[in-house]
């Protein structure tokens, strides 16, 4: 089975923790192949943006990932429900019209061009949440992959891939997440490849041993690009 690994929302006020994350995943777990989503619409300085693009230079994937992850205030019955549940105040994409959730993701997208990164070619929307887009609307993005909860769009057609997620604070999250990842863990068998997502304190958090174990196995890993370029 083959691993996607990302580590998400790297911001200014968290770069320092994700540098030590990179490490460790690259120097004590053996992974080659990972991914950064970063955050573009926050107060970046001259010096963290070179640390980024250094990244880039050696290898690892630069994603983009909104544009604040922080959601409008107003929010729609769904979104409330969606907060309370999964998203609190990440999910930047609910309760947008799609003309202003295609305006994010091209502000994104532009924001890496306008720094000198390597053009994204990956777009995560916070929380994997995409809102009122649709896949017309994807295809047409700057983007050649667009992720959700459930997999990805490549180039507007979708793909089922299982996700494992450790960032739990509470014992109710904790327990529900360890039995979903069981679960995707054993999809991810039968599809063979699995996405493992990191986030900045989960080593630090309710599952920490877990987020171990799972990377302990991650001896093959691989851009989701490489997986779309592949030949059915």
């Amino acid at each position: 089975m083959r691993y996607y690994i990302s580590i998400h929302d790297v911001s200014p006020e968290n770069i320092n923790t994700i540098e030590n994350i990179v490490n460790v995943l690259r120097f004590k777990y053996n992974i080659t192949k990972l991914s950064l989503l970063i955050i573009p619409g926050l107060n970046w300085n001259t010096e963290q943006i070179k640390k980024m693009k250094n990244w880039q230079v050696q290898g690892i994937q630069i994603v983009a990932h909104g544009w604040t992850h922080v959601a409008q205030k107003k929010k729609s019955f769904l979104h409330i429900i969606h907060s309370f549940i999964i998203s609190k105040d990440c999910a930047e994409h609910l309760s947008k019209k799609r003309a202003d959730i295609v305006h994010l993701i091209n502000k994104s997208f532009n924001w890496f061009i306008k720094n000198n990164f390597e053009s994204p070619t990956l777009y995560v929307p916070p929380a994997w949440a995409l809102g009122k887009i649709n896949r017309n609307d994807i295809f047409l993005l700057p983007f050649d992959m667009v992720e959700c909860t459930t997999g990805m769009f490549y180039k507007g057609k979708y793909r089922f891939l299982p996700l494992i997620g450790f960032e739990a604070k509470t014992l109710i999250r904790s327990k529900l997440l360890k039995f979903f990842n069981v679960i995707n863990f054993i999809f991810g068998k039968l599809v063979g490849i699995v996405r493992i997502t990191v986030h900045p304190n989960d080593f630090n958090l309710l599952l920490s041993d877990d987020v171990k174990m799972y990377l302990n196995n991650a001896n093959n890993t691989i851009f989701l690009n490489e997986l779309m370029n592949e030949k059915k």
